[in-house]
């Protein structure tokens, strides 16, 4: 028995999609509480300030490099290889923690921030002043 020509199947039909500027622009159905908050101008000035002596720190151990080699091609001790390590180490995790800092917007970030600002500091104060 044959099947009636309105109760066959019919091929599905091909529909051309739409060009990228074709489709309607579609509103974020994210939370709000889950969207990322801008950064204060407190905590950019903060981040600022920690960069900007994570980079000095690093500045200055590489001069601190540059002297141990002059002083030991005049025959002189110079500031000493611990320190100079001690510097080049210090300056290398202020950075590590700056980076992360400036990735972050939330807690970690700023935590991290605080954690080169100590860096610098505590490097600074037991190197350089103590």
């Amino acid at each position: 028995m044959r099947t009636p020509a309105s109760q066959r199947a019919r091929p599905p039909r091909t529909r051309r999609l739409p060009a990228a500027g074709d489709l309607p622009r579609q509103r974020s159905r994210r939370h709000v509480l889950s969207r990322p908050k801008p950064a204060s101008q407190a905590g950019s000035a903060f981040r600022g300030l920690t960069g900007a002596l994570a980079v000095g720190l690093l500045l200055l151990a590489l001069g601190l490099v540059a002297v141990q080699f002059w002083a030991t091609g005049q025959g002189q001790q110079g500031p000493g290889l611990a320190a100079v390590i001690a510097q080049l180490v210090a300056s290398l995790v202020a950075l590590a923690l700056q980076s992360v800092a400036d990735r972050r917007r939330d807690a970690r970030g700023g935590l991290a921030a605080l954690g080169a600002f100590v860096v610098v500091i505590g490097s600074l104060w037991f190197w350089w002043w103590a």
